[in-house]
């Protein structure tokens, strides 16, 4: 009967144990977040929160408080203003892209020109521009959520379903990221292998969001404006042109903001 009894309570006692090893995975699982470039770049973070919260269709934009602003006379439809999101998906968009210097990432190349003058004026203030993120692909992006979900159900914490799910929190789905326009870039003054704006150098980025305009950028992704483009990513800056960039900025609109005034 005491053997019974003690048998009982080591099986109690690793049922416990597992149980314990199951819920504390889940709380602290760390996870590797492609950044958008054309080889593969990847990130360790453990920030899981869904960066996708409180996201507002961008045909639900209102602009009731920018009714007094004399918009641009833009053809909307112009490369240049191409809106991709959640809610704008392109599968087969591909524009012609050349390598940014020696970087190994891409950028559109009738945009590059202008990239090329944004960054050798941040040399010449005497900052280390560094693209961590350019140009990637429909296929690619497609390959990065696969490899993602995949890595999340691996350890059966999660069934394939549900690690597609949490993927979609973590990596852009194909044909919904800002990257595949070729005009987007993920820029820092150095290298980082956590993305973490409040450890990356600030003066740097005051210059940039004060000087990126007059070469035809715009932040695409403030913090300040998590719920209308759905991500917060204040090292993401995105080409539209000049007009358009210092329009943007000074009124402090999102593209999105910008693209549906224009119905």
């Amino acid at each position: 009967m005491r053997v019974k009894k003690t048998v009982w309570t080591f099986f109690m006692l690793i049922m416990a144990a597992t149980l314990v090893l199951i819920v504390n995975s889940r709380m602290q699982l760390t996870s590797e977040v492609i950044v958008g470039s054309s080889d593969q770049v990847f990130v360790k973070t453990n920030d899981l929160d869904n960066p996708m919260k409180g996201y507002e269709k961008t045909d639900n934009v209102s602009n009731d408080k920018y009714a007094d602003l004399s918009f641009p006379n833009i053809t909307i439809s112009d490369w240049q203003y191409i809106l991709i999101n959640k809610d704008n998906k392109l599968r087969s968009y591909a524009p012609e892209v050349k390598q940014i210097g020696s970087s190994g990432m891409y950028f559109d190349k009738r945009a590059i020109k202008n990239l090329n003058e944004l960054l050798d004026a941040a040399k010449e203030a005497g900052y280390t521009p560094y693209i961590s993120a350019g140009y990637v692909s429909f296929a690619s992006q497609q390959q990065a959520f696969n490899e993602k979900a995949s890595e999340l159900s691996q350890n059966g914490a999660y069934t394939y379903e549900e690690a597609q799910k949490l993927a979609e929190e973590i990596v852009a789905k194909p044909g919904t990221s800002d990257h595949q326009t070729g005009l987007a870039i993920d820029i820092m003054d150095q290298q980082y292998e956590v993305l973490d704006y409040s450890k990356m150098n600030a003066e740097f980025f005051a210059w940039l969001d004060a000087n990126c305009a007059q070469y035809g950028f715009i932040k695409r992704y403030p913090s300040d404006k998590e719920s209308i483009t759905g991500w917060d990513e204040p090292w993401h800056y995105r080409y539209v042109g000049k007009e358009a960039a210092e329009f943007i900025t000074q009124n402090g609109l999102s593209l999105e903001e910008f693209v549906a005034h224009y119905g």
